[in-house]
């Protein structure tokens, strides 16, 4: 039974989802830290940690929690703290100094915490939220019994690393993915159905956007850096999960080859990250949803895994905590409004849609759960977790926005809900400005594209079938307050309008412009941000009143609103332009 426990606590660690270390044999030795007899943890204490650690960086209290008993280890103490400049970085935790690093012999505070995260959410350790400590699992101590002293993996770790993986939902949902007919899928293709829909923590980077800008782009170096690092959260977690899914052979890594067409043009890349699965992996999943004669496993879940980001995470982990409880122990399916009672009784208000998209985005992780007649029941069986239920949790302004759009959007996919909490996340504005352009061509009709690199706009659109067409000069911006439009980026803007009216290359050599089709003669501009406050309506004005050019700012939710009247057929992008841009 999931349990639930009453707290005062209104934040917590980001369990569930790990980014980077995919070693097993590390993840071994670090799940050995928790397992006083294993000889790893005989090893830190009388010879690794007096190596790597300083008396002033804590070693005495470290070497006291690991000879401790019960063992019982605090966060802090397993991840430590990173130093700056990182050429001056010590070691000063205990999985920092259990996996060895490149080029030193201990690993940061960041990789520690993925080490940290991989083992807690793979099952082999467990978490108290009283005292804030991990201790070891029987499965993690299963795991260590079975440990060689060799380089590759055992049998019985091989074995025992795979049950663990098949228990883990995220795991399932990639190979559910990959089973399909002929599946070939990139990490964008496997992010993007991933997680929960229309949620900046689980943003997917726009496939089509990257294979346009990879395919324009000649020099190899950035071509290589756009390739590495332009990839949202659920891309990082899809690829993650693949290659430990790789890793065990239960599938290959294979280069595929994407084409994407726009503006009458085709643009093609490869993309190496891209699997398909293996005939043992296709064993593997059937064996974890219990067909032929093997029985269903057990899934975990954590409570954390159900939020990444923003103001509601702990509101939206409850929330989604309590529908998988109630579905679970539930012998018979049960509709939204039996959950939103069942929500409401432990001070959650919820509506019908925001549950009933829950429940899709649970499927999106891995569970196993069946609509029937407006009735949701799942399959899967679902280990014991803790959901720590505070008093007085409530929704922020931006999530009642995002509940009130998904009562009235009804054409455009629900995915483009995200842009709401991008709108906010200044660190995600590459991934802002992207999905914004494909929320505008995808959606919309437009024709257009996402601009990379300096003295260039965010994006460019246009209209190819009116009698008059019209581009759009588009700028987004984002801002955790709103944002005022500072004279500054009105300028930058002003600057970008009357280059394309001039049109010469000797004032940019980059002509961005040129992103417009040859018969598009008349130009907008148009910022794009969650909201806007100050005077910026001034601002518009101002630019307009200069270049006599027509522009708006548009809050993002007008925008998403706009989209789907337009993908609705309720509105034409003629009146688009009469409605914003005159």
């Amino acid at each position: 039974m999931i349990s639930i426990m009453a707290t005062e606590t209104k934040s917590f660690w980001a369990f569930g989802w790990v980014q980077d270390p995919s070693n097993f044999r590390s993840l071994c030795n670090v799940v050995a830290v928790f397992d006083f007899n294993s000889a790893k943890h005989k090893e830190l204490v009388k010879t690794i940690l007096p190596k790597l650690v300083l008396k002033s960086d804590g070693l005495t209290d470290l070497l006291a929690e690991m000879n401790a008993r019960p063992l019982k280890i605090k966060y802090s103490h397993l991840v430590g703290t990173s130093f700056k400049p990182r050429k001056d970085s010590r070691c000063n935790a205990i999985i920092q100094a259990t996996v060895k690093g490149q080029g030193r012999d201990f690993i940061g505070d960041w990789p520690a915490d993925n080490f940290v995260r991989w083992a807690h959410c793979l099952g082999f350790i467990k978490y108290d939220y009283a005292d804030d400590t991990f201790s070891i699992t029987e499965a993690g101590l299963e795991l260590t019994a079975a440990f060689e002293n060799t380089v590759e993996l055992s049998e019985k770790e091989h074995t025992l690393l795979t049950n663990a993986l098949l228990a883990y939902p995220p795991a399932i949902r990639i190979l559910s993915l990959l089973s399909e007919e002929n599946a070939h899928l990139t990490k964008f293709e496997l992010g993007r159905n991933l997680g929960f829909i229309g949620e900046g923590g689980f943003g997917s980077m726009p496939q089509s956007t990257l294979i346009r800008e990879l395919a324009q782009t000649s020099d190899s170096k950035e071509k290589n850096k756009m390739k590495a690092d332009w990839e949202g959260a659920s891309d990082k977690y899809a690829r993650m999960i693949a290659r430990w899914l790789a890793n065990l052979g239960l599938v290959e890594q294979i280069k595929k080859s994407v084409s994407v067409a726009t503006g009458g043009n085709v643009y093609s890349e490869t993309i190496g990250q891209a699997y398909m699965i293996t005939a043992r992996g296709i064993t593997a999943l059937n064996r974890s949803l219990g067909k032929s004669r093997h029985a269903r496993i057990a899934k975990n879940l954590c409570f954390e895994m159900l939020a990444t980001k923003g103001a509601d995470r702990e509101y939206l982990r409850t929330r989604r905590a309590l529908i998988i409880k109630m579905l679970t122990e539930n012998k018979k399916s049960v509709s939204a409004e039996e959950i939103a009672a069942y929500l409401e009784l432990n001070g959650i208000k919820a509506t019908l849609e925001a549950i009933r998209d829950d429940i899709l985005g649970l499927g999106r992780l891995g569970l196993d759960i069946i609509a029937q007649d407006n009735k949701y029941s799942c399959r899967d069986k679902v280990n014991d977790f803790i959901i720590p239920l505070a008093s007085n949790i409530t929704e922020s302004d931006i999530g009642l926005a995002k509940d009130e759009l998904r009562e009235k959007i009804t054409h455009i996919s629900k995915d483009y809900l995200s842009l709401v909490d991008l709108a906010y996340d200044s660190v995600q504005n590459r991934l802002f400005e992207m999905k914004t352009l494909e929320l505008l061509t995808e959606e919309c009709g437009y024709e257009g594209t996402h601009l990379s690199g300096g003295r260039k706009p965010d994006g460019v659109i246009y209209t190819d079938n009116l009698p008059d067409n019209y581009g759009v000069i588009v700028d987004t911006k984002a801002y955790s307050g709103g944002y005022g439009l500072p004279i500054s980026e009105a300028d930058k803007m002003q600057r970008y309008i009357q280059e394309n009216q001039r049109r010469d290359e000797k004032e940019n050599a980059n002509k961005w412009w040129k992103n417009f089709a040859d018969d598009v003669k008349i130009f907008y501009f148009m910022f794009v941000s969650g909201h806007f406050k100050g005077k910026y309506q001034e601002q518009i004005d101002r630019i307009a009143q200069i270049t006599k050019t027509g522009g708006a700012a548009v809050a993002i939710c007008d925008l998403l609103l706009t989209a789907d009247r337009v993908k609705g057929g309720r509105c034409s992008l003629g009146e688009v332009e009469r409605a914003m841009f005159f």
